[in-house]
């Protein structure tokens, strides 16, 4: 890895957060989303999803084309419970914001304050705020149910608004709010993720009440992930998105109080779901519940946005570049791997093996048989229609964090440019594409300063899986230029275990046969590798199929059946790859959608800028009933023929996609 600094003499400046909640335990702060600027693959992915569902929330059908939270959302027959709709659109606004922040769209950004602004200025003389509906003005409480949790999505809208622009309004309203419940409200179910909110409350006013109500809370919770589950060995098998927003509860408390025991319970609790629930995309695996790490099963995408926030919080209170890691394998893969690279379309699951994807042929065990592997712009359930909008931001809003005095910190990679008062620091790379970075600083006055980055723990150098500082005079065109190499790794997967629910037994565990692995993935960095599998597409004009009635608003976001076009049953015939580098990989739109290919072959680039050519040979591997993606046969059935030569390209650039290889090589 090369570090070259270029530089010269003498002057300190500082630059300080004024809109920022600083835990005083934290070793990062976050809040630089509104001065972050992507660029390159990334600005582009940004703009695409900025023409894509989220300029085009009349395409995602109810309630994503209602007045959101500026007003109060309609009711769609019988849909849903008196919060669902506000969950839902609290996600959308919440990704909306902060993607116009990250592009400096005026028209998201206004639309996105505009819902900010409405919800502030309509709250109840009691400080309540959100759905009239859900409060009890007569006897000032909350009215029955699982009520608190789409403010605590919401807040995270709230909390950009303040990091952009210092709305002092925010905190104040906010702590009237959460002061209203007691803890027989704040310790049950998802109510309890409203300490996030609190916790950033309580830093930016000094209520100390806040926060011993945010630990009551906690030490009290009394269902599902608990402080007693979160600290002992045991597995934990419960609604998956649940355990990835309550999961960041104990770090965050960490992060204020500095209480170990605090701490010990959340690296524990993120341990286990790696240890027992993660797919080699980067996400657990869940499917509703958390299933094990049978790669047969995928995941939610609302799993990606969640996990991957929470991931957010554990690196900012912790400073371990684990979290940074896992974060950029999660987004990498699982996100871009669950959308259409128009932007127009997404999966409820999403799966490392997808042979198909059409209205029926979910072969995950919740829903089996519908649509929810379908590529389309409107879902039976809506929340992962809401969540997709807030992945890409989310990344944007922790690339860049500062440390302990203010200082630069480059957690997450990708082109952009960021400023810090100080400095505006240019970040050209084509990361995770390519390793090598470098940094440009357009320095104000020449200065002390330091600047700390990372290094991939993927990465073969003494100082993998940590953050490196850098401290010395800077001026003006200073570079700093890292290149961590990239080696392709054939990873065997362990045995999985899996579990089986119903609605009458209990878990039980399963583990599969005479194997001791799954499977093989191919991977590069911080890049998953998959054969992208030719698809047959074409339109589901019966788009309204179980969707309670709801239609997409805009005929130019379709739903999709794509049905393989080509053989997919490989299997790796060695541990070989030989990297095929695109010099002339040009960023741009991939055009027509409805090709026989779906995808292009990069994030949004034409051709991808690095592809692997591995040898496999043919097994027999069918789709089962002629509707559903196969699981991988233990021990597979060589076909005649030759060893053949496929291209595997990133796995975020596919649709159809075989990214667990049988392994011919497995003893």
């Amino acid at each position: 890895m090369k570090n070259r600094i270029h530089t010269t003499v003498a002057f300190c400046f500082v630059a300080t957060a004024a809109c920022a909640a600083v835990a005083p335990y934290a070793k990062f702060e976050e809040g630089m989303l509104s001065k972050t600027r992507p660029a390159g693959w990334l600005g582009e992915a940004c703009k695409v999803q900025a023409e894509g569902m989220t300029g085009h929330p009349e395409a995602l059908s109810y309630p994503y084309d209602t007045c959101l939270w500026a007003g109060s959302i309609p009711r769609m027959g019988g849909h849903g419970s008196g919060w669902w709709r506000y969950e839902q659109t609290a996600y959308y606004v919440d990704g909306l914001l902060r993607l116009g922040y990250a592009l400096g769209d005026e028209a998201f950004i206004k639309k996105g304050e505009a819902n900010v602004d409405y919800t502030l200025d309509h709250a109840s003389p009691e400080g309540y705020l959100g759905d009239p509906c859900i409060w009890d003005s007569k006897n000032h409480k909350l009215s029955a149910g699982f009520e608190m949790w789409p403010m605590a999505v919401f807040f995270r809208a709230m909390k950009a608004k303040y990091e952009a622009t210092g709305d002092e309004r925010i905190p104040a309203a906010l702590a009237k709010y959460f002061l209203l419940y007691g803890n027989d409200v704040l310790r049950n179910m998802r109510n309890t993720v409203n300490v996030e909110g609190m916790t950033w409350t309580y830093l930016l006013t000094g209520d100390k009440r806040l926060l011993e109500q945010a630990e009551q809370a906690w030490r009290t919770k009394r269902n599902e992930l608990t402080p007693g589950n979160t600290a002992s060995d045991e597995a934990i098998y419960m609604h998956g998105v649940t355990y990835c927003e309550v999961l960041k509860i104990p770090v965050l408390l960490y992060a204020c109080t500095g209480k170990e025991e605090y701490l010990r319970q959340a690296v524990n609790a993120e341990r286990k779901l790696v240890r027992d629930h993660m797919l080699p995309d980067g996400c657990p695996c869940s499917v509703e519940e958390l299933r094990g790490n049978s790669v047969h099963w995928g995941h939610e995408t609302c799993d990606v946005a969640d996990y991957t926030w929470t991931l957010g919080y554990f690196l900012e209170a912790t400073g371990d570049a684990q979290y940074a890691d896992r974060m950029e394998k999660c987004v990498l893969n699982a996100g871009f791997g669950c959308v259409a690279s128009d932007f127009r379309s997404l999966q409820y699951f999403s799966n490392p093996n997808q042979f198909i994807a059409t209205h029926d042929s979910n072969h995950n065990p919740f829903f089996y048989g519908s649509t929810w592997m379908q590529y389309r712009p409107t879902h039976e359930t809506e929340c992962c229609a809401g969540n997709v909008h807030r992945i890409l931001p989310n990344y944007i809003a922790r690339m860049w964090m500062k440390d302990k005095n203010g200082e630069a910190v480059a957690a997450l990679y990708g082109p952009c440019e960021v400023d810090f008062g100080w400095a505006k620091i240019k970040e050209e790379t084509n990361y995770p594409f390519d390793g090598k970075i470098t940094f440009r600083f357009a320095v104000k006055e020449p200065g002390e300063h330091s600047f700390t980055y990372r290094v991939p723990g993927w990465c073969k150098h003494p100082d993998a899986g940590k953050f490196v500082t850098v401290s010395r005079m800077f001026k003006d065109g200073d570079t700093i230029e890292l290149d961590f190499p990239m080696e392709t790794v054939f990873e065997v997967l362990p045995r999985r275990h899996y579990v089986i629910k119903d609605f009458v037994s209990r878990w039980s565990g399963k583990l599969n046969g005479p194997s001791e692995s799954q499977g093989t993935v191919v991977a590069r960095g911080p890049i998953l590798f998959a054969y992208s599998i030719p698809a047959e597409t074409t339109e589901d004009k019966a788009e309204h199929r179980n969707m309670r009635g709801k239609k997409s608003g805009n005929p130019d976001f379709k739903c999709w059946e794509m049905r393989p076009g080509a053989a997919f049953n490989y299997a790796l015939a060695a541990h070989k790859a030989e990297l095929v580098k695109c010099e002339n990989a040009e960023v741009g739109k991939y055009g027509n959608m409805e090709t026989a290919y779906w995808k292009c072959d990069g994030f949004y680039n034409n051709p991808a800028p690095v592809k692997l050519r591995v040898p496999v040979k043919r097994i027999k591997w069918e789709l089962k009933e002629n509707r559903y993606t196969p699981d991988i046969p233990e021990v597979p059935e060589v076909l005649d023929g030759p060893v053949e030569t496929i291209e595997l390209v990133p796995y975020g650039a596919t649709t159809l996609r075989l990214a667990v290889f049988p392994d011919l090589t497995a003893k």
